[in-house]
Parts: structure tokens; sequence; C-alpha cells
């Protein structure tokens, strides 16, 4: 092979170019710190390089959802402690105006308080936070509850934000939940003293073998004798006939001398498509079915001795007990249908113990009607209210506790993938120097060898 000095030269300067091209790859890699600068440089790790980056992007973006999620839901927490301490405070007045030294002016000076934390509660139910109702649905710009009503009038949607590619945290809470209901009429009904409706308690007859589905079918094969009496009042036997339904039960025992003191009726405890009809028996007044007592005589016993209540006879043979003290009642004092026309009545219990502007609302009334039964009532509707307060805070710091860990768990993974984005993309510092010094060294050894080679001409070889 012919070998000529114009060969030598070009094959010098590519050598040459190429050594200066590795140099400033090097050089580039050095002040940069990145490893592969193009794809043409480690096309498997550049794809890694795109996912992991992009990994980064959706954690970044999951970290300013996190954020949002955690104001809202420490805004509802907040919000909630808020009715917490109101619900005290109602529970504080209520207490001390069920007191018999208070008057009726006095307990009126009470209610214009109450009214005053039932606006402080709207306007806490009615919070905002950038912008959306956070006890509304999806139409967060809408405010959730009526303030002249006290109805709920959005949607019950829950709005969630992605907090991590898995997982997802709710971000609102519909004030259906606890705080008032859906539906056309007022929250604020006129006060009701409906005495037939016993709202503290009442004796319920318990289901027999077989469920009773009409009010006028045979009740009792045997009939037999019903004695009734409440207190240290004396017992007024009745005489029921064998054959007898419930309605003729109870208009036996409310056509009777009982009747004065006692109120039968019947009720379906079940529903318009599976009856369930019972003896239900209160007092007159209300508020003393306690202390009702009922001794069933047969000579043979069938369903007749379900309406037995006589816990405290002295004789142990005597104690017998089938009837039972309900506070609440199904389709008595407790509708829980809200298409029922006694749903929304100012003595519905379901409606005062689980919905907080109601219960709020059921005091105030009650204190400006120095009604003092109610408002002794109005305690345990507090109660309850601050219960379901307990569990929707509960509900909350859960969330709460969720994002929270979910941070956590989001930090180590772009921890993780940031470490291996670093594993493909950076460049080791002391390699790349290293490198850097070698090509430079042999740089300098093609340039001296370059010089002295073309430095020489054609007579220097024919000496």
């Amino acid at each position: 092979m012919k070998v000529t000095s114009s060969f030598m030269y070009q094959t010098f300067l590519k050598d040459l170019n190429a050594h200066i091209e590795a140099m400033f790859k090097s050089q580039k890699q050095l002040t940069t710190g990145k490893r592969v600068l193009s794809p043409s440089d480690d096309p498997v790790a550049m794809q890694r390089i795109i996912k992991y980056r992009a990994d980064i992007s959706a954690l970044d973006e999951y970290a300013r959802l996190i954020d949002t999620a955690k104001i809202y839901n420490s805004s509802i927490e907040s919000a909630i402690n808020d009715l917490k301490g109101m619900v005290t405070k109602a529970k504080t007045y209520a207490v001390q105006g069920s007191t018999d030294t208070l008057s009726a002016t006095d307990r009126l000076a009470i209610a214009r308080e109450i009214d005053t934390l039932i606006q402080r509660s709207l306007d806490t139910i009615n919070t905002k936070v950038s912008g959306r109702y956070i006890f509304g649905g999806f139409k967060g710009d809408v405010a959730p509850v009526d303030e002249s009503t006290g109805i709920y009038g959005v949607d019950r949607n829950m709005q969630y934000l992605d907090i991590n590619p898995f997982l997802d945290v709710a971000v609102n809470l519909p004030a259906t939940e606890f705080f008032t209901f859906s539906g056309n009429s007022s929250v604020f009904v006129e006060y009701s003293k409906n005495d037939d409706i016993d709202i503290m308690s009442a004796l319920l007859m318990p289901k027999p073998l077989t469920a009773i589905t009409s009010e006028t079918a045979s009740f009792t094969d045997n009939g037999g004798t019903i004695n009734i009496w409440i207190g240290d009042k004396a017992p007024v036997e009745i005489t029921i006939n064998a054959n007898a339904s419930l309605s003729d039960i109870v208009n036996e025992i409310n056509n009777s001398p009982a009747g004065q003191y006692v109120k039968a009726r019947v009720v379906n405890v079940g529903t318009s498509t599976d009856k369930d009809y019972r003896i239900v028996i209160n007092s007159i007044p209300i508020g003393q079915s306690d202390k009702i007592r009922i001794s069933v005589n047969q000579t043979t016993e069938d369903n007749l001795k379900l309406l037995n209540y006589y816990p405290d006879a002295e004789k142990l043979e005597d104690r017998k007990v089938f009837m039972k003290l309900e506070e609440n009642i199904l389709n008595y004092n407790y509708f829980t249908d809200p298409t029922s026309s006694n749903f929304n009545d100012f003595n519905n219990n379901y409606v005062n113990e689980n919905y907080y502007i109601r219960a709020l609302h059921f005091l105030k009334e009650a204190l400006e009607n120095n009604d003092q039964l109610r408002i002794q009532k109005a305690v345990s509707y507090l109660d309850k209210i601050a219960d379901n307060l307990y569990k929707q805070q509960s509900l909350i710091g859960a969330r709460l506790n969720k994002i929270e860990s979910i941070t956590d768990y989001n930090l180590e993974l772009k921890t993780n993938t940031n470490q291996n984005l670093s594993n493909e993309q950076d460049a080791d510092a002391l390699a790349v120097i290293s490198e850097l010094n070698r090509r430079m060294t042999v740089l300098q050894a093609m340039r001296t060898t370059l010089t002295d080679f073309f430095r020489s001409n054609l007579f220097d070889f024919l000496r």
C-alpha cells in the first residue's frame, strides 16, 4: 500500500479532530454534570431519562394537588371545630334552660343567644376556600345552605383530587351529611306541641313470630284481660275479646279510664311494602312513659302476652317484660323518609337528632315557648349532634392522615426516581476529569509528532 504524505496528513487531522471532539464532549460533561447529552450518546439510557423526568414532573404536580387537598380538608376540620364549640355552648344553655329556677323571660333571653349561634353556624357552614364552598357539592360557587330557610340547595356529590397515581382524596363535605337536609320547605318550622306523641320515649310491642300485616287482622285467639296503670295510679282492668285485632285492643285501651293517662296506637314500623304493625303506648302527658306498667292475664297465652311490661313486680314470676321502652320508634316519633308528611315535623326525632341546624332551631323554639320537656330533649339531640361532629371530624382526620402518608410516600418515590435519573444521566466527575487529562496528553503527543514529521522534507531523506 502506498502511503503518501497527503494521506498521512489527512489521517493525522482526522484523528486530531476526533480527539478534540472527545475532549469537547468530556469538557461539556464536566461543565453540565451530565453524562448523556443527546440521544445518540446512549439511546437506551435516554429513554429511561425521559421516563424519569416525566415521573418527576407528575410527582411535582401531585405535590401541588396535595397542598390544595390539605388546605381544603384543614379548613373543613377547622370549621367542624368551630361548630363543636357552638354545640357545646348550646348544650350548656339547654341544661341551664331546663332547670326549674329559670323564668319564661330568662329562657327567652337564652333563646336569643341560641339564635346568634344559629346565624354563626350558617356562616361557618357556608365557608369558602379559594372561592369554593367546602360544604357544597360540584357547584362549588353556590352557597350550600339558604340562610333564610336552612335548606341544603346544591348537589351532594363529592369532589376528589388525585394525590398519587393510584389514590385520590375528597376535598369537600356536603352539608347534607349532618348539617341540614334537602327539601322544599324550611328547616325553621314553627313550634308544635303534640302531646299525643311522646318524643322522650314510648312502649313498643315486640314483633310476633309472624308479622302482623294488617291492623284489623286477628291478633289474639284467646283474648284475656289487661291491667294498665302509671305511677301510683290504680290499675285499670280492660277485657280483650277473643280474635281481637290490634285496632280493637287500641280502642279498648283508649276508651277505658286508662285512656286518661295513656295513649295507645297502631304503628307500622315496617315499610309500605313490608308491613309490620305494632302497638305503641305512651303516657299522657308525655315524658312519663317509663312509669307505665302493663300486666296481661290469660288462661291460655298467645300474642296478647306481648303487651306485658312489669319490670319491677314484687314477685319474680310477675316480672314479665315483653314491651320495650324505646326512645325512637319508626313512623311514630322517628320518620326517616323525606317524602313523608311527618319528616319535617317539629317533633320528628330523626331530623332533630341528625341535623345540626334543626337541633339548634328546636332548642331555640322550645326556649321561646317555655317548654321544659322539649328543652330537656334538646340536650339529648345536641349530644347526638356532637357525636356526629366527632365522627365527621374523624373522617376528615383520616383524610389528612392519608394526605400526610401519601406525601411521605411521594417524597420517597421522588427521591428514588431522582436517584435513578442521576444514575442514568449524571456524569462521574472524577472519571470525566481523568478521561479529559488522558485525551489532553494524547492530543499533545499527536501535535508534537505531527509537527516533527511534517518538518522533514525530501532532501532530509537524501543525506
